[in-house]
């Protein structure tokens, strides 16, 4: 029986196939052998340690750090036999003749190089100085950074993520940590120091070190390991510099926060974002142009669109 971690390795890697973009040969890390050294045989199958890597290139970013890893080295030659081997038995039982594996086998296909192809157009868009300019101060509200600070009193309710293990019943109720946080804001307000108050009364593992230091946030492409919710976000930039926000009640507690300066970068300072941007607003052009020269149709009735809760993603006409 396949051990249930490797199980899901072997799911993940094959549901991931027609999701992934092909990508450079990367190395297996620790391997030393040369691209034309026979590294697995089965029968009179043999593959060479070059295969194997183009393999392992083409495989989605996640499987492919893990298959070149030293932890995942040996499962990467076990993933391989097996699906040798058991595409073997499938082509002995003509499974591929089967309406249901060609419908698959298709759909795998197309979505291959639907995906690719859209890559390969995406990357000829040419995106100038003026119109990088352009974009960005149309759009420079998106592309804000806000320089604050944060204090954050955390309560039972909330305890699930920590992971210090304090039970629960040593922490207080959600009333008692409202009370507690809307107390240091009226101390700050009175004129006490917000970045000493965070130090001394913060319960956020991250930022009480650095007196409830956060750096700077964006308003939007937020980077994910900073945990910030878009309500919180709204309460940021919803903000006057030097102002602190009411405490207000998030999945981690009850907090405030300070602004302490709001700042649109320079074009230079986020070029490839606001060239990804333009590139993908481009590329949805060049779809609906397709979907116009091509006179598509579509059943509006039968797939649900304009129906209430449904998506309208890539349903301009």
């Amino acid at each position: 029986m396949i051990r249930s971690s490797y199980r899901n390795v072997i799911w993940a890697v094959c549901g991931s196939f027609c999701l992934c973009s092909i990508s450079a040969v990367q190395s297996l890390g620790q391997s030393t052998a040369s691209p034309e050294a026979i590294v697995i045989t089965i029968g009179d199958l043999k593959l060479t340690a070059g295969e194997v890597e183009k393999i392992v290139a083409s495989l989605p970013p996640q499987n492919r750090q893990y298959f070149a890893s030293p932890a995942g080295r040996p499962q990467l030659a076990d993933f391989l036999v097996r699906t040798k081997l058991f595409v073997r038995e499938a082509e002995k039982r003509r499974l591929e003749d089967r309406d249901d594996i060609k419908r698959s086998l298709n759909l795998f296909r197309e979505s291959l190089l639907s995906r690719e192809v859209q890559a390969e157009m995406v990357k000829e868009i040419k995106v100038t100085d003026e119109e990088a300019k352009q974009f960005l101060d149309a759009n420079s509200k998106s592309f804000e950074q806000a320089k604050v600070r944060r204090i954050v009193v955390r309560s039972a309710s909330t305890n699930q993520f920590y992971a210090d293990g304090k039970p629960s019943d040593q922490l207080p109720t959600d009333e008692q940590a409202k009370a507690k946080t809307e107390d240091i804001r009226k101390k700050i307000t009175e004129g006490a120091d917000f970045e000493e108050m965070a130090a001394k009364f913060s319960d956020d593992p991250m930022t009480s070190g650095k007196g409830g230091d956060l750096g700077y946030v964006r308003r939007v492409n937020q980077d994910p390991r900073v945990l910030l919710t878009p309500p919180m976000l709204e309460t940021i930039f919803a903000l006057k510099v030097g102002e602190t926000s009411p405490v207000t009640q998030t999945p981690f507690g009850f907090e405030m926060f300070k602004l302490e300066e709001l700042k649109s970068p320079k074009l230079e300072e986020v070029r490839q974002e606001v060239e990804n941007a333009i590139r993908q607003r481009e590329s949805e052009a060049l779809y609906q142009e397709m979907k116009a020269r091509s006179s598509v149709k579509i059943d509006e009735a039968y797939f649900g669109i304009g129906a209430p809760g449904a998506s309208t993603q890539g349903q301009k006409k």
